[in-house]
């Protein structure tokens, strides 16, 4: 297609995207409507377009700034530890909110000088870029994810789309596919809420199935859509960790919107290695699989360890499917990060990827899993 052809096609499909429909489906007032931008061969940060080959090694799961506090969330807690749950997260509570114990505080990542100190140990351990996966409803700030990025030099994409059905906004149930869509098109071709701060990757986007709810599909569906008309890639995360397998029906409604197999990532895939049949099924859809829960204590209740993980690894390895596997820690609460004793955002650097090299992975199968895997996935194809 010729540059005049492609800006014509553009243009039109702007047009038919973001103007009022005959649906009824209208823009939001006010907003700088414009052609979707073709970022094919590039990958789209908080600071604009850069070139694959910017960003280093790749985390392709974490969040920087988030607020998991939800009235729905926090389910009962005993009157007797309300006052533990409404503290300030200190030292001496560490271990226990690591085994079980709930506290307000643990899950809100809301302080600039302590993500400038986490995301410069990163870097300082060979970090080049991450994924912010923090959704629409659960804190995210693309003006402080400006800030860090540029304070430590650190490559960061910010998600789009909608967490779980918990933090769904009131009037999911009256919103169409068409109008998720648009909301997820315009943080990616324009910014978001104003800042003119860009989304470059669709995700997380959050499923608890068992089965799928009607507003769960409309956001796969949107999510599938918006993902072919920008190039962008869709992240999932899917409940796998809680032994619900509806990923494959995922996959089947994203494919329906005409959203490419090569450009959806099955977040939270860390307890398939349990369930390999099911597990290599889903590679054969030519998906990449994401081993993002990497880094979390191992505790009794914890059914799969990066133990497991990296057994699971070498085997996917030997069966062809090295270009295929992601790797993050999904950092989200207080307890993950190094200033509360955690294992922060360079787990997968530091220890992991040498317990990798250890069982037999050489260093170019480590660059492909840490740098070009994250790296293609990132990069745009065409809009269509």
């Amino acid at each position: 297609m010729n540059r005049i052809n492609r800006a014509s096609s553009l243009l039109v499909l702007a047009g038919c995207l973001l103007q009022p429909s005959a649906r009824g489906v209208r823009p939001e007032a006010g907003k700088d409507f414009r052609p979707i931008p073709d970022l094919a061969g590039k990958v789209l940060t908080v600071n604009g377009p850069v070139d694959p080959d910017a960003l280093g090694a790749t985390m392709m799961h974490e969040h920087i700034f988030i607020n998991q506090n939800h009235p729905s969330s926090s389910g009962p807690i005993e009157a007797t530890r309300v006052g533990f749950y409404l503290k300030p997260l200190a030292m001496d509570m560490l271990g226990a909110v690591i085994m079980g114990y709930k506290n307000r505080d643990n899950l809100i990542l809301g302080s600039e000088d302590m993500a400038v100190r986490e995301l410069e140990d990163y870097r300082k351990q060979g970090g080049g870029a991450l994924v912010d996966a923090t959704s629409i409803g659960l804190g995210r700030d693309p003006r402080a994810l400006l800030r860090v990025s540029n304070t430590t030099g650190v490559h960061i994409i910010m998600g789009a789309s909608w967490y779980t059905k918990s933090w769904h906004p009131q009037e999911m149930d009256r919103r169409s596919v068409e109008s998720l869509t648009q909301e997820i098109v315009q943080d990616v071709t324009i910014g978001v809420d104003g800042s003119g701060i860009r989304s470059g990757i669709i995700g997380e986007v959050g499923t608890i199935g068992n089965p799928l709810t009607p507003n769960e599909i409309k956001v796969i569906r949107a999510s599938g859509r918006a993902s072919r008309i920008t190039g962008a890639a869709v992240s999932l995360h899917t409940a796998a960790y809680a032994g619900t397998n509806d990923q494959h029906k995922i996959l089947d409604l994203l494919e329906s919107e005409g959203a490419d197999p090569g450009r959806m990532i099955l977040g939270h895939s860390d307890s398939l290695v349990k369930d390999m049949p099911l597990l290599t099924g889903l590679l054969e859809r030519g998906v990449y699989v994401e081993f993002d829960l990497l880094g979390e204590f191992a505790m009794l209740r914890k059914r799969v360890t990066a133990a497991h993980v990296g057994e699971g690894i070498l085997e996917l390895i030997k069966m062809g499917y090295l270009e295929r596997i992601l790797l993050s820690q999904d950092v989200d609460r207080k307890i993950a990060l190094k200033s509360y004793g955690g294992m922060g955002y360079s787990f997968v650097l530091e220890q992991f990827v040498p317990h990798l090299l250890k069982k037999g992975v050489t260093q170019a199968q480590i660059r492909t899993l840490v740098e070009a895997n994250p790296h293609r996935v990132l990069t745009f194809d065409a809009p269509r």
